[in-house]
C-alpha cells in the first residue's frame, strides 16, 4: 500500500512539474501566432516617412505589446509610440478628447471605441514592461495612458454594447489600478457591475457572436488576470463561466463550429470569426491561426474553462434557449440533434445579424451553412463590403422586421420591409435562404433538382411547394407560404444556383429588382423550416418528406396584419404582428425567459449568483 500511495505521489508530482511547463509551451505559441502579423503591422508603419494610410491606433499598440511580450525589435518601439502620441486627441475642448485616431489618414476621432481598443495594450504595457521599456517610450507611454484615461471615462456606452462595455471597463479598472488613480478604478469597477447586473437579469446582447465573442473573452481574461479587487475577480470569473458555458451549449462537434444563429457575424456562409483564437487556445479548435496580432491577448489568461464543457456540447438532442434583450422578443432558440441543428432568433439586433440558421446539411469540407438574409445589395453571400459607421468596411445586410417562433425542429419565421428598411437606391429587395451546394440532394415536391457545379440554373416555386433538402441521415424542408412585393402582389420565389465560387445555392424571394416600378406596400415573406435526423434508410426519409410535404400552414394576411399557424412537433406555431411591425404580437412557443436553458433548465444565471452575491455585499 505505501509502494502504490508512494508511485501515485511520484507520477502526481511529476505532472505538476509538467503542468507550468505546457503552460508556457502553449502560451509561447498564442505569441507566436500574435507575432505572425507583426511583419505586416510593420510594413504599415514604415520606418520612415508617412505610414500607410489605413494603419490603425489599435494595431500600433497591439504590435508594441507583442514586441515587448516577445522580447523582439525593440528599436522599433520608440517610431510606435512616435506616431501614437501624434494619432491622440490632446485638445481639452474637443469631444475626442483623450482619444486616438481609428486610422492614420482621419483628420479627427470619428470612432470614439478606439481609446478602449488601444488601451487594451496601454495598460498591459505599463502593467508588464515599464520597466523595461527606454527612458523616453516610457515616458511617451505614460503621457498616452495619462490622456487616454480621460478618454476611456468620456466613452459611456450601454451595457448592451457587449464587448465594448467590458473593454471599456477592464481598461479603467487596470488604468486607475496601476497608475494610482483610485476614483478611476472605482468608475471601472462600477460600469463591471452595471454589465454584469445586465447580463444576469437579460443576457448576452451580442449574442453568440462568432467575433464579438472572442473580444469579450480577451477582455475578461485580462480583467481576471490582473484586475486587484476580489469583486472584480469573482464578477469576471462567473461572466467568463458563462461565456464559456454558452459556447459550449452551442458548440456543434460533427463540424467543430459554433453553430446557430449569431449576433454580429461577419461569415455568414461559415459561421466563424475571431472567437476561433479562444477556441484554439483553449482547446475547442484544431487548426491555429497562422497570424492573429490580437491572440497577444489570449496569452494573458489565467483562468481556463473546465474540460467538462466538451461534454455538455456532446450532448444529443438538446434544445438551448437564451435572452438577450429587454423585450420578449429578444431570445434565440437552437435544437441540435447528432446530425443537424435549426435555429432561429425571434428579432434582429444588428446588421449582421444572422437570425435563422440550419447547419450540418454541407458533405464538402467547406461546411456552408444554412441562414437568412434580408438583403438589399445583390450581396446574398456577404463578400461585398461597404462603409458601416465612420471607420469600418463590413457586408451589411437590410433590418427589416424579423420575427420566428421555434418547437425544436420547426421554425416559422416572418420577414416584413417597412419603407424607413430599405434604402432609396437599393438595387434589389430580396428575402434569401442560402443552403450548400453539396448535399445529398434536393427536391422540389417530389421532382428531384439536378444541380451542376458551376452551371447556373433557376427553377421557380409555387406558394404551396416544398423545398427538400438531403444530407446523409439528415434533411430539411422549406416553404415559403406567403410573399409580397412592394406592389402589394405576390412575389416570385426561385431555387436559384448562379454558379458562385462559394459553394452555395438560395432560395429567393424577389420583392423588387431593378427594373420594377417603385410600389408603396410592405413587402415581406413567411418561411418555414422543419429539419429531420437518423432518417438512416430511403423509406425513412421518404416518410418524414410526405409529412412535412402534407403540412398546411394557414396564413391570414392584409394591408396591415399577418398571422401564420402551422403544426410543430409538440404543438403548433404561432407567428402573429401587424403595422406599424415593431413587435410581434404572438409567438408560439412563447419566448424563455432564461438566461441560457438547455432542455428547459435554466443553467444560465445560477453561474452569475457567486458573482452578484459578491457585488452586492
Amino acid at each position: 500500500m505505501f509502494i502504490v500511495s508512494l508511485l501515485l505521489f511520484l507520477c502526481e508530482a511529476a505532472e505538476a512539474q509538467q503542468v507550468p511547463s505546457k503552460a508556457a509551451a502553449l502560451e509561447a505559441a498564442v505569441l507566436e501566432v500574435a507575432a505572425g502579423e507583426g511583419p505586416l503591422i510593420w510594413q504599415k508603419v514604415k520606418p520612415k516617412g508617412e505610414p500607410d494610410p489605413s494603419l490603425t491606433a489599435r494595431d500600433i499598440f497591439t504590435y508594441a505589446l507583442v514586441l515587448c511580450e516577445t522580447g523582439t525589435h525593440p528599436d522599433r518601439l520608440p517610431r510606435l509610440f512616435d506616431l501614437l502620441v501624434q494619432m491622440q486627441d490632446r485638445d481639452p475642448q474637443s469631444p475626442g478628447y483623450g482619444n486616438f485616431l481609428w486610422n492614420w489618414f482621419d483628420e479627427k476621432v470619428i470612432d470614439f471605441n478606439s481609446v478602449d481598443f488601444c488601451m487594451r495594450s496601454g495598460a498591459l504595457l505599463w502593467i508588464k514592461h515599464r520597466d523595461t521599456l527606454p527612458e523616453e517610450v516610457r515616458h511617451q507611454l505614460h503621457e498616452l495612458l495619462t490622456y487616454a484615461v480621460e478618454g476611456c471615462m468620456r466613452h459611456k456606452v450601454g451595457p448592451a454594447y457587449t464587448n465594448i462595455a467590458l473593454m471599456n471597463a477592464g481598461n479603467l479598472i487596470l488604468l486607475g489600478e496601476t497608475l494610482g488613480k483610485p476614483d478611476v478604478a472605482k468608475e471601472g469597477y462600477a460600469r463591471l457591475n452595471t454589465a454584469f447586473e445586465y447580463i444576469h437579469e437579460i443576457g448576452i446582447h451580442e449574442y453568440v457572436s462568432p467575433t464579438y465573442f472572442g473580444t469579450d473573452l480577451d477582455a475578461l481574461v485580462v480583467i481576471e488576470a490582473y484586475c486587484r479587487q476580489p469583486q472584480g475577480r469573482a464578477q469576471t470569473q462567473a461572466l467568463l463561466e458563462l461565456f464559456w458555458t454558452d459556447i459550449a451549449c452551442n458548440w456543434y462537434p460533427p463540424i467543430k463550429r459554433l453553430a446557430g444563429a449569431h449576433s454580429r457575424s461577419y461569415q455568414y456562409l461559415h459561421g466563424t470569426g475571431y472567437l476561433n483564437t479562444q477556441l484554439w487556445r483553449n482547446g475547442w479548435y484544431a487548426q491555429a491561426p497562422t497570424e492573429d496580432i490580437d491572440a497577444v491577448y489570449a496569452a494573458q489568461a489565467k483562468w481556463f474553462p473546465s474540460p467538462d464543457l466538451k461534454k455538455l456540447a456532446g450532448q444529443f438532442p438538446r434544445l438551448v434557449r437564451e435572452r438577450w434583450g429587454k423585450e420578449q422578443q429578444h431570445t434565440r432558440t437552437h435544437f441540435l440533434q447528432k446530425d443537424i441543428t435549426l435555429s432561429t432568433a425571434a428579432a434582429t439586433y444588428a446588421r449582421i445579424d444572422v437570425p435563422m440558421t440550419v447547419d450540418g446539411l454541407d458533405q464538402s469540407p467547406a461546411r456552408v451553412r444554412c441562414y437568412f438574409m434580408a438583403d438589399g445589395r445583390g450581396d446574398p453571400y456577404g463578400k461585398n463590403k461597404t462603409a458601416a459607421g465612420a471607420a469600418h468596411q463590413k457586408s451589411i445586410h437590410l433590418t427589416p422586421f424579423f420575427t420566428a417562433a421555434q418547437d425544436k425542429s420547426d421554425a416559422l419565421a416572418l420577414v416584413v420591409y417597412r419603407n424607413e428598411d430599405i434604402p432609396e437606391d437599393a438595387p434589389v429587395l430580396a428575402s434569401h435562404w442560402v443552403m450548400p451546394l453539396h448535399t445529398g440532394g434536393f427536391w422540389i415536391n417530389e421532382q428531384r433538382i439536378t444541380l451542376q457545379e458551376g452551371k447556373s440554373a433557376t427553377f421557380a416555386l409555387k406558394p404551396e411547394a416544398s423545398l427538400i433538402v438531403r444530407s446523409g441521415t439528415a434533411a430539411m424542408g422549406v416553404k415559403v407560404p406567403w410573399t409580397r412585393n412592394r406592389q402589394g402582389n405576390p412575389a416570385p420565389v426561385a431555387l436559384v444556383y448562379d454558379g458562385n465560387p462559394y459553394g452555395a445555392v438560395r432560395l429567393t424571394v424577389q420583392h423588387k429588382d431593378s427594373l420594377d416600378k417603385e410600389g408603396e406596400a410592405q413587402a415581406g415573406a413567411a418561411f418555414w423550416i422543419r429539419v429531420g435526423s437518423g432518417l438512416e434508410t430511403d423509406a425513412d426519409f421518404a416518410q418524414w418528406k410526405q409529412a412535412f410535404m402534407a403540412g398546411i400552414p394557414e396564413i391570414v394576411a392584409s394591408a396591415n396584419t399577418i398571422r401564420m399557424q402551422v403544426p410543430g412537433s409538440q404543438e403548433n406555431l404561432v407567428v402573429e404582428a401587424s403595422a406599424p411591425y415593431d413587435a410581434p404580437a404572438v409567438l408560439l412557443p412563447k419566448p424563455t425567459q432564461a438566461v441560457l436553458e438547455v432542455n428547459g433548465k435554466e443553467i444560465g444565471r445560477p453561474l452569475l449568483e457567486k458573482g452578484l452575491t459578491r457585488s452586492q455585499n
